[in-house]
């Protein structure tokens, strides 16, 4: 087991590590500025909504003396609020965490929030479990979250908030820069009526590996999947650290659709990405499906495992929980719709690119050529976006499906695919939404990796060279409208709202939700079998 005493501290690391030569920095800012300005497909919204240029500030900081620059450069990156569009540092910081080794939490009592601790990792004992913390660093816990939110990616302040929290005591640097302060002071209510304090140092430590968001491939051999992601991989970082110290230090469950059966103290089995069983409800037991990522290279093996186990639950209501599920890929969340969607063909979320003359170029590879016609036509139309398509065959769907009413809960690190799926589901009048917060994330796209634009791209004569050694850069390409009644509206920033809000409480975060799930099965029972939006 690892001992958060053996892991170096980050301190020793400051100093340590240059900033990258200027030839790295100019080559990191052309790259990036050239994807913005050709391909980013909410490059328009992001200057409308946000008043910015990151044209322009790329343009600044190529031609700056260097100072400052990953802080500058990811920085211009964070301004998009946009999860999916991330920068991926060299080594030594691409598999590194910085942390403390525990975990706060947040629940609310008549309105107000409240933060104890709920975790400890890697045999760190010095903070009791379930202490109320009141201030970090003598700042207010409150106030300290709020100045940390401004600087997350997150499109709206409760999104800002979750990912402040998610990233408090866990930060993948990757994606994100050192600490200031070498070490942290908690101060907790002590259960006695007063207040102790306890300072541990941030250590650091490499992650296990991740797979790549995609290899550099040829077209012909690239599958499906790769250009089919929708996925927040900061989050997807920080949930697999949490997952590994959880197991202490061992790795934790894999994000397939397989994987060994654990039972947890409520009774729910985890397999896999997956947590599932019974929940009482006033009107009788309702199946319980907790999916904590869409992350898969086969969508139809996934909808399939689906259908396998909701096939052994009760089949009167169904409570489907994607909370903090930072997305993956965007076919096995809308197989899963069709899953749920009884005998009709659900209409999907489709996608669009931005139009310009390199997506026009693009969109001559044969699986993008729905695209092409009407980017050809823009000289003509003026228009700024192409025809939307839905990207989802259901074609090699298992013949089962739920028969129920259902339930979706979401929450402000609902993500990406998990952003479609909500969607889709309040599209397609499915059922009732929960919420833990007011909306999803808002990440309303179809994210490529560096490796796949350049593949494609070169093959229509627009070469892309490649990024400096060890960076990496995901980029949204297409993005996603609703349906139904909110047809044409775009997910990305603006969410899919909750019909009905539930404030966590502290039985919900010391007791497997038990308060939310309670809620959720009362208002699944008062709700038609059919919930129409």
């Amino acid at each position: 087991m690892l001992n958060y005493l053996a892991t170096p501290l980050l301190a020793a690391t400051r100093g340590a590590f240059q900033e990258p030569p200027a030839d790295v920095r100019a080559m990191l800012c052309d790259q990036l500025r050239f994807a913005l300005e050709n391909y980013y497909v909410h490059l328009p919204q992001k200057r409308a909504g946000f008043a910015i240029d990151p044209v322009q500030a790329l343009t600044l900081l190529r031609n700056s003396d260097g100072t400052n620059f990953s802080r500058r450069l990811l920085s211009i990156v964070a301004s998009l609020r946009d999860r999916h569009t991330t920068l991926q540092l060299a080594p030594p910081w691409t598999d590194m965490v910085a942390y403390v080794p525990f975990l706060l939490e947040q629940y609310h009592e008549n309105g107000v929030p409240h933060y104890i601790v709920t975790k400890r990792f890697f045999g760190f004992e010095e903070i009791p479990l379930g202490v109320e913390v009141t201030h970090w660093n003598g700042v207010p816990i409150g106030l300290y979250l709020e100045n940390l939110a401004e600087e997350t990616q997150g499109a709206h302040w409760s999104a800002q908030m979750r990912l402040a929290l998610s990233n408090l005591t866990v930060r993948p640097l990757a994606y994100m820069l050192r600490p200031s302060e070498d070490w942290v002071t908690l101060t907790y209510l002590d259960g006695r009526g007063g207040f102790s304090a306890a300072s541990t140092p941030w250590r650091c430590c490499a992650m296990p590996a991740q797979p790549p968001s995609s290899p550099m491939m040829g077209a012909a051999a690239m599958p499906a999947s790769a250009m089919a992601q929708g996925l927040d991989r900061k989050l997807l970082a920080t949930g697999t650290f949490l997952r590994d110290a959880a197991s202490g230090g061992r790795g934790g469950t894999g994000g397939g659709a397989g994987g060994a059966l654990t039972p947890s103290q409520s009774g729910f089995v985890t397999q896999g990405p997956f947590r599932y069983g019974r929940v009482p409800t006033p009107a009788g037991d309702a199946a319980y499906l907790r999916i904590f990522t869409f992350e898969t290279d086969n969508a139809a093996q996934f909808a399939a495992a689906i259908a396998g186990i909701l096939a052994t639950l009760p089949q009167d209501r169904l409570l489907i929980d994607i909370r903090a599920n930072p997305g993956g890929n965007i076919l096995a969340g809308q197989k899963l719709v069709a899953l749920l969607a009884g005998g009709r063909s659900p209409a999907m979320a489709p996608i669009d690119f931005r139009n310009t003359p390199q997506t026009q170029a693009l969109t001559t590879v044969a699986s993008l050529a729905p695209w092409h016609a009407s980017i050809r036509m823009q000289t003509s139309t003026g228009l700024g976006y192409s025809q939307a398509f839905s990207i989802t065959s259901l074609d090699d769907l298992p013949a089962y499906r739920y028969p129920g009413s259902m339930a979706l809960i979401i929450d402000a690190l609902s993500y990406s695919t998990s952003d479609f799926f909500a969607a889709d589901f309040t599209d397609n009048g499915l059922g009732i939404v929960i919420g833990t917060d007011p909306l999803t994330g808002a990440g309303g796209a179809n994210v490529w990796s560096w490796d796949v634009l350049s593949t494609l791209s070169g093959l229509v004569g627009i070469p892309i060279g490649p990024l400096p050694p060890g960076y990496g850069l995901n980029l949204s390409l297409r993005r996603a409208l609703r349906t139904g009644v909110s047809a044409g509206i775009p997910i990305e920033d603006v969410g899919v709202p909750a019909s009905i809000v539930h404030q966590l409480t502290k039985a919900d975060i010391l007791d497997e939700n038990r308060d939310l799930l309670a809620f959720a099965g009362a208002v699944l029972a008062e709700c038609p079998r059919r919930f129409q939006a």
